[in-house]
């Protein structure tokens, strides 16, 4: 059986949807060129709970246009890829046996952090997809914990996603007056959570809140960050790749990574 290496993904402004830019190429390349799944397992920035571990259950999950303000062109847009409720299942008894309770939704639809992404990498929408909430009110290594339960999927041709991004101050970046040194204050971070990642140093991202340069400017809330947790914890702690690097309005870095 394919094994899949699990991937972090930067999904950017829903803009990405209907732009052609650098990672909106890189994300159609992508999907190009790796190994087509028979399923693939998404941790979103965007379902964030605040009970529990949730996971999408139904069979033709809906296309959720969670974003204010943008042009009518992207509510427009479906991916009308399907769910796979026997998969939803396998992974909640992963769950269960670990003494962590789930809940299965069959009413949860895909968030942006699933389907932007998802609709380059795989525009045909004929993957099935499971998504599996994070939990901000619990932290790096509880999310961490969440992705180990699932390492033995990527051996079964299952692809596993963090959705997310590598730095993400929206606040910061609709500002008037921006911080003088924010694109350093970026850049430090970034870099940081590149050598850690690829020198696995797992104990210190699991504390990056203490540890990273300019944790709180880059990620003032969790969100973003913790689906990256998650997959590092589904790639059994391997050494990971960055196979992409860009920047959207100059302080959302938007890197990707592999893990071998």
């Amino acid at each position: 059986m394919t094994s899949q290496r699990p991937l972090f993904i930067s999904h950017g402004s829903p803009m990405m949807a209907v732009e052609n830019s650098t990672t909106s190429r890189f994300l159609q390349h992508l999907g190009r060129t790796i190994t087509t799944p028979k399923a693939i397992v998404v941790f979103s920035a965007h379902f964030d709970v605040s009970h529990d571990v949730v996971i999408t259950a139904g069979q033709h999950p809906a296309t959720v246009h969670d974003f204010y303000r943008f042009p009518d062109k992207l509510y427009q847009i479906r991916y009308p890829a399907p769910g796979e409720p026997l998969l939803a299942k396998h992974i909640a008894a992963l769950f269960e046996q670990a003494n962590i309770k789930v809940m299965l939704d069959t009413q949860q639809g895909w968030d942006h952090g699933v389907w932007i992404p998802l609709r380059l990498m795989y525009p045909q929408a004929n993957i099935p997809i499971v998504q599996i909430s994070i939990n901000t009110r619990l932290g790096a290594a509880q999310n961490y914990r969440y992705g180990q339960l699932l390492a033995s999927l990527k051996h079964d041709n299952i692809l596993i996603i963090g959705s997310g991004g590598i730095s993400h101050n929206l606040a910061e970046v609709f500002k008037r007056t921006k911080t003088v040194n924010g694109v350093d204050m970026m850049n430090q971070f970034r870099y940081w959570v590149e050598d850690k990642l690829v020198n696995n140093d797992i104990e210190s991202l699991l504390n990056y809140q203490q540890l990273a340069p300019h944790a709180q400017f880059n990620h003032p809330t969790q969100e973003h960050f913790l689906p990256l947790m998650s997959v590092l914890g589904a790639s059994g702690n391997t050494q990971a790749q960055k196979i992409h690097q860009d920047v959207e309005y100059e302080l959302l870095a938007l890197d990707a990574y592999s893990f071998n």
